[in-house]
């Protein structure tokens, strides 16, 4: 099993002292789960597929009986995908709703903003951000991260260009620790040999980005890597287009959705971009197609929906296999439902369950990818996919499993 004797211990040792607030209620109480998700803001695209993946899993085991004979109570939060917004949220999620657990944050600024109120209150948080910092705010080793840090994405994307040929590049980014971090990553891999000058960044919501987008090119790079929101890209893109760039543009696949492409139009047509994918052949994947009421085009739909089914899943089979809510029994439990070889696999909560309680050891695989933790919560092992954009549609150009 890949996990840190430290933390674990840490965990073991200390379940007394992180009794929750869930574990003093009575135990016939429902269990409360606080699902705080980007309904809005920058986020806004994935956030409601994160939350209705939380409520459907909510809603199946609570028809099959609950967890420890327990209903789950589910309290929806909007983060806004703003920090400020968030605290606030959580902080009634806590006080209020006396919550075991907060999952689904999206941006990194949310979840690194309301850790601070979790350790504090001992919570359980699961979120899909990638800032390297998460992991070192997380003290109590109550944090698990279903989305790999910003460095990995910024050295599978890295990979997967050079494999194109692409010899020379210029750099620009959006100035948070999401896009600072992988332009670290893709550096790593592309060498500074290849960049045609410094690095550098912006900040959101400038009212133009000439000046910036002049400095990018003006050396004539084969290819510019701009790693970045949907609503600043779009707006450095048709910059890019005004002042006549012909080389290759390469962003990350949550800036070129379909606002993004309804926005500039055929002139789309050419951007690269990528991002980590689910493995499409998975049997928990097509699952959550179904689920979800989706037909299987064979392409990736939903990346943050499908992490929020394996959310809300795994943190119901650990309450179950620690047979308490007490947050350090549960994040023991975590680890011993996902991480680890010779036990059985299953795909969803209802066999995961009903093979914990046959007194069975399991391994579960999720929609979003195969769910292993390293020592610090870090989800490991995920596709990355790079597309093109052709005719208005995004075109796979490679897969690899990073």
């Amino acid at each position: 099993m890949k996990f840190s004797m430290t933390r674990r211990s840490l965990l073991a040792g200390s379940a007394a002292a992180l009794m929750t607030p869930a574990i003093l209620r009575a135990q016939e109480a429902d269990i409360a789960i606080g699902s705080l998700t980007p309904n809005t803001g920058g986020g806004g695209p994935f956030g409601p597929n994160i939350t209705a993946s939380h409520k459907r899993v909510a809603e199946a085991v609570n028809a099959a009986g609950g967890v420890l004979g327990r209903q789950i109570r589910l309290y929806q939060e909007n983060s806004e995908t703003n920090p400020e917004t968030a605290v606030r949220a959580a902080d009634k999620l806590i006080s209020v709703n006396k919550v075991s657990a907060i999952i689904g944050t999206f941006s990194s600024s949310v979840t690194l903003g309301i850790m601070p109120k979790c350790q504090s209150a001992n919570i359980i948080q699961m979120c899909t951000s990638s800032s390297a910092d998460i992991p070192i705010a997380d003290e109590k080793g109550l944090v698990f991260n279903f989305q790999p840090l910003s460095p990995i994405w910024g050295r599978a994307i890295a990979d997967l260009v050079l494999s194109r040929g692409l010899e020379n590049y210029a750099l620009m980014a959006l100035n948070n620790d999401f896009t600072r971090s992988m332009m670290d990553g893709f550096i790593e891999r592309v060498g500074t040999e290849a960049l045609v000058q410094d690095p550098f960044y912006y900040n959101a919501s400038q009212s133009s980005y000439r000046s910036e987008v002049t400095q990018l090119i003006e050396k004539s790079p084969e290819a510019v890597f701009i790693p970045s929101y949907v609503t600043d890209f779009t707006a450095v893109y048709k910059e890019l287009y005004r002042q006549g760039y012909e080389g290759a543009v390469i962003t990350i696949s949550l800036s070129t959705g379909d606002q993004f492409k309804s926005t500039v139009g055929a002139a789309a047509d050419g951007v690269i971009h990528g991002f980590p994918v689910p493995a499409l052949s998975s049997p928990a994947y097509k699952e959550y197609l179904t689920e979800a009421g989706l037909e299987d085009t064979g392409s990736v739909q939903h990346p943050f929906g499908t992490a929020g089914r394996d959310q809300m899943s795994v943190l119901l089979l650990a309450m179950e296999k620690a047979g308490t809510t007490d947050s350090a029994a549960v994040a023991q439990a975590i680890w011993d439902v996902t991480t680890g070889e010779g036990k059985k696999t299953v795909y969803n909560v209802a066999d995961g369950l009903a093979a914990i309680r046959a007194g069975e050891e399991i391994n579960y695989s999720g929609a979003s990818g195969s769910i292993e933790f390293d020592a610090e919560g870090g989800v490991l092992g995920r596709d990355f996919q790079l597309s093109e954009i052709q005719d208005g549609k995004d075109v796979v150009i490679q897969r690899l499993e990073y």
